[in-house]
């Protein structure tokens, strides 16, 4: 990727994530940047390009760690664990303005935002359940009723109605819908296994 377009896109993936970017001229992501305006709109003729490249350059990340997660010849229960832990990780940098701007003025990013996370949610956890129940540590429920069950749960706690309402932040939303997934799934042993590992684990908090 060009150099000038690469700190575009981390500047403003910074600031919107932290400011939303629903206020945010392109005027002033230039004066901040301390480059021309023109020179931003030679890479973005919209600041719903730049939101677009932004949502992209974040969906590639998260793709590529959860397919290196999964990839991983640990067992199913560290593969859990990292990947709540990968995901907080990108959660605590994304603030509810940010959301809110999402859903509300960007609807076919969201949907995009939203459908790869369904998608990979379906692929990984399908792979990981396989897995998992070969090691008997994941219950032999219908791997079907699990996912569905869990991408539910989380596109609804990720909804930004329920966001603003309630007490809870997208992180722990989202940790305890993954928690409540975990404990409905594992076996004894597997429960023993997460227990242990998550005492021991950084999670990021």
């Amino acid at each position: 990727m060009d150099q000038e377009k690469e700190k575009i896109i981390k500047f403003s993936r910074q600031k919107f994530f932290k400011e939303g970017f629903y206020k945010t001229t392109m005027d002033e992501l230039a004066r901040e940047m301390q480059v021309s305006k023109k020179t931003i709109y030679k890479y973005f003729p919209s600041k719903e390009k730049l939101v677009e490249e932004i949502v992209d350059d974040l969906i590639n990340e998260i793709d590529c760690s959860v397919t290196d997660i999964i990839n991983t010849k640990e067992n199913v229960v560290y593969k859990f664990v990292r990947c709540l832990n990968m995901y907080n990780r990108y959660l605590i940098q994304l603030s509810e303005r940010w959301q809110h701007d999402i859903q509300v003025h960007t609807p076919v990013i969201w949907q995009k935002i939203d459908t790869f996370r369904t998608d990979k949610i379906y692929e990984g956890l399908n792979r990981v359940l396989e897995q998992g129940k070969k090691e008997k540590l994941v219950e032999d429920f219908p791997n079907e009723l699990i996912i569905t069950a869990f991408t539910s749960t989380v596109q609804s706690v990720m909804n930004k109605d329920f966001i603003l309402k309630s007490k809870f932040s997208m992180q722990q939303a989202f940790a305890y819908a993954f928690e409540m997934l975990l404990n409905g799934i594992l076996t004894k042993q597997g429960l023993e296994k997460y227990r242990k590992m998550k005492d021991n684990f950084e999670l990021a908090t």
